[in-house]
C-alpha cells in the first residue's frame, strides 16, 4: 500500500486525477494538496489548503507528505509569476520526503510553434518554445528545474509528461483558448489540429504512476486532424484557402477578432502546427477514451460520445466527409491521419 501525494488536486484535472487514484487498490491514502478548498472527498483522502508558493510552504509540504512514495505535481497557477517558485518549493520538500517517483506535468507548447516544425513532434525534438508566449517559456523553465533535480537524484522515477491542446474542462484555460475551432482558422493551409480530453489527461497522468514511468512522454489521442476539418465538426464550416500576402493579412485580422482570450503571444500556436506523436505513452500500455474528433464535439456539447443520440453522431461523421470535400474541391485535396 503507498500513499501519494498530490499538488493542485482543487482543480478540474486534480479532482479526476484523485478520484482514479482513489479507486486503486494499492492507494491507501491520498494527500490532496491545493490554495483553493477542495470539495468533500473520499475518507481516504486528506485535504491540505496552503499556498504552495509561499515562505515556508517546502517545510510544511514535506512535514504533510513524509512516507509518500510518490509525489504528483500537477500545480500551476494561470496568472501571475510564482510557478517557479511553487516548484522550486515542491522540488525542496521532495528532497526531504525522498518518494520513489516524481510525476510533473508540462505542456506540448514547450516545443513551440513554428512553420518548420515535423508533423507530429515526437519526445526526440528539442524544445523551442515561441517567446512571445510566457506560458509556453515557463512551462520549459519548469521542465528544466524537474531535470536538473532528476540528474541529483537518480534513485527516484522522474517522468515529464507533454499534454496536446486539452479540452473539456469547465473553464476557459489556455488550451481552450486556443481550441475554439468554431472561429474562421488563421493557420497555414492543412494545418494540423490535436484535442485532447480532460478525461484522458487524467488517465495518463495515472498510468505514468501505476506503471512507475522515468522519462519524457507526450500525450495525445492520436496525430491530430486539419483545422478545416475541425472547424466542420465544431459547427462551422470548410473554408476556402488563401494564399501569399492575402493570408497572412486575413490571418493577423482573423487572430485579433476571435483569439478570444488567449494572450496575444499565443498568436504562432493558432498558425502552426504543434501536434505531437504519443507513440511511447501508448507503447507502455496507455489508451485514451476520445479521439481528437471526439474530443472537440463532446467538449463543445458538454457529453459524453456515447450520451449523443445516434442521428447526432452520423451527422457530424457525414458532415465534417463532406466538408473534407468541399474543401478538396475549392482548394486541394485534404487529408488526415488519425493512429488508432
Amino acid at each position: 500500500m503507498s500513499t501519494v501525494l498530490l499538488t493542485g488536486a482543487a482543480g478540474d484535472l486534480g479532482r479526476r486525477v484523485t478520484a482514479l487514484l482513489v479507486g486503486l487498490p494499492f492507494v491507501e491514502r491520498v494527500l490532496a494538496v491545493d490554495v483553493a478548498p477542495l470539495a468533500a472527498l473520499a475518507t481516504s483522502v486528506e485535504v491540505h489548503t496552503f499556498d504552495l508558493a509561499g515562505l515556508g510552504a517546502q517545510d510544511e509540504l514535506a512535514a504533510l507528505g513524509k512516507g509518500a512514495a510518490t509525489v504528483v505535481h500537477l500545480a500551476w497557477q494561470p496568472e501571475g509569476d510564482r510557478n517557479l517558485d511553487l516548484l522550486r518549493n515542491v522540488l525542496d520538500a521532495a528532497d526531504a520526503i525522498e518518494p520513489a517517483q516524481f510525476v510533473h506535468l508540462s505542456s506540448a507548447t514547450v516545443y513551440g510553434a513554428w512553420p518548420d516544425n515535423p508533423v507530429p513532434i515526437t519526445e526526440e525534438v528539442a524544445p523551442r518554445p515561441n517567446p512571445e508566449l510566457a506560458y509556453a517559456v515557463e512551462k520549459r523553465a519548469a521542465e528544466v528545474m524537474v531535470e536538473r533535480w532528476a540528474w541529483d537524484h537518480p534513485e527516484v522515477a522522474v517522468v515529464l509528461l507533454r499534454p496536446a491542446c486539452t479540452v473539456g474542462s469547465v473553464g476557459q484555460p489556455l488550451y481552450q483558448a486556443l481550441a475554439r475551432s468554431k472561429r474562421p482558422h488563421a493557420g497555414a493551409e492543412g494545418r494540423v489540429v490535436q484535442y485532447l480530453h480532460i478525461d484522458d489527461l487524467a488517465t495518463a497522468v495515472v498510468h505514468a504512476f501505476e506503471q512507475g514511468l522515468s522519462g519524457t512522454f507526450n500525450v495525445a489521442p492520436d496525430e491530430g486532424m486539419r483545422e478545416e476539418l475541425a472547424g466542420a465538426l465544431a459547427g462551422g464550416s470548410a473554408t476556402v484557402p488563401f494564399a501569399g500576402r492575402a493570408r497572412s493579412s486575413l490571418a493577423a485580422l482573423r487572430w485579433r477578432l476571435w483569439r478570444r482570450g488567449a494572450p496575444s503571444g499565443a498568436r504562432a500556436y493558432a498558425e502552426h502546427s504543434w501536434a505531437v506523436a504519443a507513440d511511447k505513452l501508448r507503447r507502455t500500455g496507455w489508451r485514451p477514451e476520445y479521439s481528437s474528433e471526439q474530443a472537440l464535439v463532446v467538449s463543445d456539447e458538454r457529453r459524453h460520445w456515447d450520451e449523443l443520440p445516434q442521428n447526432r453522431r452520423v451527422a457530424i461523421v457525414l458532415g465534417a466527409s463532406a466538408a473534407t470535400v468541399a474543401a478538396a474541391g475549392a482548394g486541394g485535396a485534404m487529408w488526415w491521419r488519425r493512429r488508432r
